[in-house]
């Protein structure tokens, strides 16, 4: 699901990324008579907004009051307007582009960067993020440096490309895109957010399930990760039983349900439950589900059971599944942020086929 400039700017904000300064209206008397120097932003689902007539800048009150009566009901690109953002006018020294996607011919994200962002950008240069590294801070540098943004702003783009890189994982975004990203006098701020997230999120009671030849059976978090992991697991040589997530703070009897699908499966070796430490999912409430699936289970499960969870209530989940582990047999290794998602790959593969070892 693609969200609105000013839904994706409050996600933003919720991971430490600067945006103006705005008020979102549906009428032009409703906008608010402090208003100055400002810029109105048609919010409709449209490329290029600015050369379609839906970004309009205004000097003052009275004339951001006609502009916003002018934008709101109208029609761009077929798209009636039905709400427009006000921002403050923000004076910047320069301009970038920068984002990340998914690349099907890798199948791994991608960093896009662009050292002169803003509208009509030419080719950003695209740097392939390998699921074992991750997002280390020496890649980060030199993708810069090979973008050609100035040394002396590498230090403070970085932060911004390592709070959007968390945001990407932690809300399951197939895009999130910052163009253009202001450089001012006190920092950097986002003008823009062009967010694209895994629909699973929206419908936590729906999950995607698809079957598979392996032995290891995966319960997976977030849409992007998820499928990043896969790729993980795969390169450790493991073989996945199923391919399924539960992302989006599911209720923990969707959780139940889910696990009791995925652990069904005869001649397993192994289960991996993996995600990215997440922001606003109660992993308490989501392990929780996964134990009372796992009790329904029969014959008990005697594999080895990865977790790499993190997140509000972990410590107290890893408390509820160290006990249960000790009470009535469950093979546990729990890990948090601290370990990667990917090393836990190689963890259950190692556990798993461990008889294939001796």
């Amino acid at each position: 699901m693609r969200l609105y400039e000013h839904a994706g700017k409050e996600l933003f904000r919720q991971y430490g990324i600067s945006t103006p300064k705005g008020v979102i209206i549906s009428a032009a008397s409703k906008l608010p008579r402090s208003t100055g120097a400002c810029v109105i932003k048609a919010q409709v689902m449209v490329g290029d907004r600015q050369k379609a007539g839906g970004i309009v800048k205004a000097e003052n009150y009275i004339a951001a009051k006609k502009a916003a009566a002018l934008l709101i009901g109208s029609t761009i690109r077929d798209e009636k307007v039905g709400k427009v953002l006000v921002e403050e006018l923000i004076l910047y020294e320069r301009e970038y582009y920068l984002s990340f996607s998914y690349d099907s011919s890798t199948r791994s994200p991608v960093l896009a960067l662009n050292a002169k962002g803003g509208t009509g950008i030419e080719e950003a240069h695209v740097f392939p993020i390998d699921l074992l590294w991750g997002l280390p801070k020496f890649f980060v540098r030199n993708a810069l440096l090979k973008a050609a943004f100035p040394i002396d702003e590498i230090s403070g783009i970085s932060k911004i490309i390592e709070q959007l890189w968390k945001f990407f994982l932690d809300e399951h975004a197939l895009l999130a895109e910052i163009n253009p990203l202001f450089k001012t006098v006190d920092g950097y701020i986002a003008g823009d957010a062009k967010i694209i997230l895994d629909d699973e999120k929206l419908r936590p009671a729906e999950r995607h399930y698809i079957d598979m030849e392996g032995d290891i059976a995966i319960l997976a978090s977030g849409g992007g990760a998820s499928m990043l992991n896969m790729d993980a697991l795969l390169r450790a040589g493991g073989k996945p039983a199923n391919y399924t997530e539960y992302s989006g703070n599911p209720p923990a009897e969707v959780v139940r349900e889910l696990t009791k699908r995925v652990l069904s499966k005869k001649n397993l070796k192994g289960c991996w439950v993996v995600g990215a430490a997440a922001n606003f999912t109660d992993i308490h409430t989501t392990l929780s589900g996964f134990l009372d699936g796992l009790r329904e289970i029969n014959p008990k499960p005697r594999y080895p059971i990865v977790i790499r969870r993190d997140g509000p209530r972990c410590q107290e989940a890893f408390a509820m599944l160290r006990e249960a582990g000790l009470k009535e047999g469950y093979d546990f290794h729990l890990y948090d942020s601290n370990t990667p998602m990917v090393a836990t790959a190689k963890t259950i593969v190692d556990l798993a086929y461990a008889t294939k070892k001796i």
